[in-house]
């Protein structure tokens, strides 16, 4: 998958056109080519070239908006359950047990004491 998003990198939507990508690489790659002077910064122009020559090429554009789908599909934080889920298994200090076995056998108890009343 990929590192960057090369969108970011230069600045545009996903949905640019190939002359704004061009446009945008254009006044970054002046911005901090590094002979530009005091704006320099090399590794930026470095980002902005990579993302030019991945943006620029349909098919390389098209993989990267693949693998940039699949890393935020994978990235997606689900979201914690309203309602917490209930254990089946609850554990004692010396037993195990199924809650709802323990449930099924204070019912037959109620049971029970109401027969003996009535």
């Amino acid at each position: 998958m990929q590192a960057n998003n090369y969108y970011a990198v230069l600045q545009v939507p996903e949905d640019a056109d190939p002359a704004a990508i061009r446009h945008t690489y254009s006044v970054l790659a002046h911005r901090y080519h590094p002979d530009a002077g005091s704006g320099s910064s090399p590794q930026k122009f470095r980002d902005a070239t990579e993302a030019y020559d991945v943006l620029s090429d349909p098919e390389r554009q098209h993989e990267h908006d693949i693998d940039l789908a699949r890393s935020r599909a994978h990235s997606r934080v689900r979201p914690e359950p309203l309602i917490p889920e209930r254990p089946t298994h609850v554990q004692f200090r010396h037993s195990t047990f199924r809650v709802e076995d323990e449930i099924v056998r204070l019912f037959q108890m109620f049971e029970d004491m109401f027969r003996q009343i009535w």
